[in-house]
């Protein structure tokens, strides 16, 4: 069986409850996922897949014929399309997989997927998480009675280097809980205004029971030391550029962890960090509702109190309550935090 999930982070963190129930379901099956390159490290020791393909995501075609090849060299009997594109829906009936499932969301996707799904997600009505399982009945799997949670497992050698980092960001004597602020995402959903984030950061930062790192890629370096300008130098450090592998390993150390909708949340939840805190935007498509992260924590996703007329984008001027988001205050969110 191949499964399709070749987009961001936290979409493949929310397939993972997909695969566990396919392995439940499907103990002796083997159970092979394409993923993007980028991405790979949140499945690399997952226990329910036998084997990972990476490609350079759903929508670049350059390594299409490649694919091609390779999945059909190994001759799988169905596969489940997680993320539609055209890129994913060409792959699997030019590979000659004979059952292929995927969601019915162009009108096309008859013409690739023989078993084409009918989910209406943009009217974000359940978890991303949930609809992935929806798929499963294609194959004649029926979902679990409860969302199974997602599995995200770091490798033993990323938390030693984690370690290791945290140990030389602060002195010996700077002890208490370690709490990972990641300021930045990519801008598929609105953000919490950069005012916010240093304020949050200024605010962590003087309760002496904690330690603050604010995290980022490579391109996110100005905003995170940004970020961490408000707050006291010894207590409050800012990491960026790791690797993801790095990065996850980092954040299974942390006792807290504030986000906004982004991978870096969907990461933290699934890694059973006992505190979560997301920022959410309340447009339709990027509500909590539809992308909320789940796990074992303590999890809490903050909306501003708007009644947003946005459905699949943020109107923006069009909208009487825009920018909404500066609603929600740094202090709920820190007393939320510091409190768990």
């Amino acid at each position: 069986m191949l499964l399709v999930r070749n987009d961001r982070i936290g979409d493949l963190v929310l397939t993972t409850p997909a695969i566990s129930a396919l392995r439940r379901a499907l103990p002796d099956s083997r159970i092979d996922l394409i993923c993007s390159a980028y991405a790979e490290p949140v499945v690399r020791l997952n226990p329910h897949l036998d084997q990972i393909i990476t490609c350079r995501g759903m929508n670049d075609l350059s390594d299409l014929p490649e694919l091609v090849r390779t999945v059909r060299d190994r001759r799988y009997d169905c596969a489940i399309v997680f993320v539609h594109s055209w890129k994913n829906a060409r792959l699997v009936r030019s590979a000659g997989i004979p059952l292929r499932v995927g969601p019915l969301v162009k009108l096309y996707a008859p013409l690739y997927f023989n078993r084409a799904v009918r989910q209406r997600r943009s009217r974000a009505e359940k978890n991303e998480a949930e609809y992935n399982l929806e798929l499963l009945a294609g194959i004649g799997v029926d979902p679990p009675g409860e969302v199974p949670l997602p599995v995200v497992v770091p490798s033993a050698e990323a938390v030693g280097r984690a370690r290791e980092i945290v140990a030389g960001l602060f002195a010996e004597r700077e002890k208490g809980k370690l709490v990972i602020v990641h300021p930045g995402m990519g801008g598929s959903a609105l953000n919490w205004p950069v005012e916010r984030w240093r304020e949050l950061v200024g605010r962590l930062a003087v309760r002496d029971e904690l330690r603050v790192i604010a995290t980022g890629s490579a391109g996110e370096k100005e905003l995170a030391e940004s970020t961490i300008s408000a707050g006291e130098a010894g207590r409050v450090k800012a990491v960026c550029g790791l690797g993801l592998e790095d990065y996850i390993g980092l954040v299974s150390l942390a006792e807290a962890v504030v986000a906004p909708s982004t991978g870096p949340l969907h990461l933290a939840a699934a890694l059973g960090v006992p505190t979560v805190a997301g920022i959410y935007s309340p447009v339709r498509a990027h509500h909590p509702r539809r992308w909320g992260p789940l796990g074992a924590g303590r999890i809490r996703t903050f909306l501003p109190v708007v009644d947003c007329p946005g459905r699949l984008e943020c109107l923006e001027e069009k909208c009487g309550e825009y920018p909404c988001l500066g609603g929600i205050t740094a202090r709920e969110v820190c007393e939320w935090v510091a409190g768990g």
